[in-house]
């Protein structure tokens, strides 16, 4: 009976560790993140003029709004409320953490791969050029886009 207890709890424990892993879906997912890392302030800037953008009053008649009056204060609390900004500032301080957190190795090689003129280039190609092996870059790869994923609150 205990033997048995034993293989059901070792099999349990398999599938609670695989809970929590990446799939390739995943990875791709995250992996856009870091890939548009420069686009996001653009993003975040064309999503503000956006709020800016005056609508019309449908309250017609109505009574007075508890809303606030200056309109610096109100598009204010407009951007800090917006789903869509806030989501792209917490990539973006999440892929910077990352980033710093990383030896200095780990740093060139996500930069290459992301950011750098060579970004083009497949893991394996990033990989020879640092003297990397196939196995320990698509690690290293793993490695920082969990981290990343923990940070957002994605797993």
């Amino acid at each position: 009976m205990k033997r048995y207890a034993r293989d059901i709890f070792r099999k349990v424990g398999i599938c609670l560790r695989n809970i929590f892993e990446l799939s390739s879906s995943d990875l791709k997912w995250l992996e856009d993140k870091f890939e548009r890392y420069q686009q996001l302030d653009k993003e975040i800037a064309i999503r503000k003029e956006e709020l800016k953008i005056k609508q019309t009053d449908e309250n017609i008649g109505g009574g007075k709004s508890n809303a606030i009056s200056s309109p610096v204060e109100n598009q204010v609390v407009k951007e800090l409320s917006d789903p869509y900004i806030v989501t792209r500032l917490t990539w973006k301080e999440c892929i910077e953490q990352t980033f710093e957190e990383s030896s200095e190795d780990v740093q060139a090689i996500i930069h290459a791969k992301y950011w750098g003129d060579q970004s083009y280039q497949s893991w394996t190609a990033i990989g020879d050029e640092h003297y990397i092996s196939k196995t320990q870059v698509y690690r290293l790869r793993y490695d920082v886009l969990e981290r990343f994923a923990k940070k957002i609150g994605y797993i």
